[in-house]
């Protein structure tokens, strides 16, 4: 059946779900959101905590949706579902990821990679699609759709046919990675770092290690690769046993070594240059414009693995060469003034937080150094604490803008001779169009902070003086 073209009667019989309309063969885009909706999409009405995607069904379907999901008696009557098809399920969470797992044992790619780890999953995703770019029958998704739902709508999204699928992994709470490797078994991991994030579900790091080792429960994983110098993690990947090939990457310890990373803004623009040792002793030189020597590692994950499935590496390496960072994730672009913007806005937490300040740390900027810091969620207990370490790292910084309550009480304890270049910022829209004023040429600005801020707000209007 590998490469049968499925439609949408084989997607509900799989589960025994009824369905009516046009047995059209499955759209090649799914979505749970009615505003990414495009003409022949695939829309699945979910109830979430905030919106039910149910009232948003006639949305979909006049903005061109050729199939809907969702669950029975919640559709709405008397619709028009001319050319296209409705599928009814019980539960929209639970049917999508059973009609995800039956579609991808029906597609059978030799490899299913997943990509867990506290910072860096995204990244090092992007990297490996990088390596793979130009090769036919390579699928991952295209945002972070981490999560049971984003990993059941990237598989039905997922060609026929495709030889080589890319996940990644992302959890909160106990048992959501072990529920995604039951749905979707990889036959390949990487686990990038394990450090404090979602603490308020996870508790402790221990509570991190656990949550994250849940993904070498497949009972078809082949390659475990891991970041050998965080001793906890590397402990935890020792008491994985079986036939799973183990192979660990670092700086200072594993069979994979990082012998050098160096990292500079060359005419605003970014420029890391990672130094390789493989197991066999063979060096390599990577060259890309990543942000940030933090990035090497996501570099190596993912060649590492690309590197185990047998493919050559001088592709990879030429592929590399042209490698940006994503927008939120480090992107680096200079405004119209003459200012160098880092836009690591997308989320953050103690350690990629860290990480990006020291790059923004040594880099040179002909002005005055800035950053735009939100807070960090989910810390539990060790809230303060933690941002009161990110605090003592910013003492290089010119300027420095705070967004979030979590800043009040460690900024408190902050000397008050530091206190005196900070500012704290309660309406970010208005924040950002007083910034765009402030900067001038030379100036450096690195933006980082949760997701929940919203600071691609402060980002999207200091690009509206972006250099073309």
């Amino acid at each position: 059946m590998k490469w049968q073209l499925w439609k949408v009667s084989d997607l509900a019989e799989s589960i025994g779900a009824s369905w009516w309309g046009e047995d059209i063969i499955l759209p090649d885009f799914f979505t749970a959101d009615s505003r990414e909706v495009r003409p022949g999409a695939a829309f699945v009405a979910i109830r979430g905590n905030a919106e039910d995607g149910h009232d948003y069904i006639k949305d979909a379907l006049h903005q061109g949706a050729s199939l809907i999901i969702a669950e029975k008696g919640r559709i709405p009557q008397g619709l028009s579902i001319r050319d296209r098809a409705v599928i009814e399920v019980n539960d929209s969470v639970v049917d999508l990821a059973r009609m995800a797992s039956a579609y991808l044992s029906a597609c059978l790619p030799d490899e299913v990679i997943a990509i867990t780890g506290s910072v860096g999953k995204t990244t090092t995703r992007e990297v490996l699609k990088k390596c793979f770019e130009g090769m036919p029958l390579v699928f991952g998704a295209e945002k972070s759709f981490n999560t049971l739902i984003g990993c059941s709508l990237t598989i039905l999204a997922m060609p026929a046919g495709t030889n080589v699928l890319i996940l990644e992994m992302g959890t909160n709470k106990p048992g959501e990675i072990e529920e995604m490797v039951q749905y979707f078994p990889p036959t390949r991991c990487i686990i990038t770092e394990v450090s404090s994030a979602h603490l308020e579900g996870l508790v402790t790091l221990e509570g991190v290690i656990a949550a994250k080792m849940e993904i070498t429960r497949s009972p078809h994983l082949k390659t475990l690769i891991f970041n050998a110098d965080n001793e906890n993690l590397a402990n935890a990947a020792g008491q994985v046993y079986g036939t799973c090939k183990k192979i660990g990457v670092g700086v200072r310890k594993g069979e994979v070594r990082i012998c050098q990373s160096t990292f500079d803004l060359v005419e605003n623009l970014p420029r890391l240059k990672t130094t390789i040792r493989w197991e066999d002793g063979v060096i390599s030189d990577l060259y890309c414009g990543l942000w940030g020597t933090h990035n090497s590692l996501s570099l190596v994950y993912a060649l590492t693995l690309y590197r185990e499935l047998g493919y050559p590496l001088e592709e990879a390496l030429r592929n590399l060469e042209t490698m940006t960072s994503l927008p939120g994730r480090g992107r680096v672009f200079s405004t119209r003034a003459g200012a160098v913007i880092i836009d690591d806005s997308y989320n953050a937490n103690p350690s990629s937080m860290k990480a990006s300040l020291n790059t923004f740390s040594t880099v040179e900027v002909k002005g005055r150094k800035l950053a735009i810091l939100g807070s960090m969620k989910e810390l539990g207990k060790e809230e303060s604490v933690l941002h009161e370490e990110i605090l003592r790292s910013t003492h290089f910084l010119d300027a420095l803008f705070l967004v979030g309550e979590e800043w009040k009480v460690p900024l408190e304890k902050m000397p008050e001779h530091e206190r005196s270049k900070i500012v704290i910022v309660s309406k970010v829209q208005s924040f950002a169009v007083e910034l765009a004023k402030m900067i001038r040429s030379g100036d450096g600005v690195l933006i980082k902070g949760s997701h929940s801020h919203h600071l691609e707000k402060v980002v999207l209007i200091l690009m509206e003086g972006q250099e073309s």
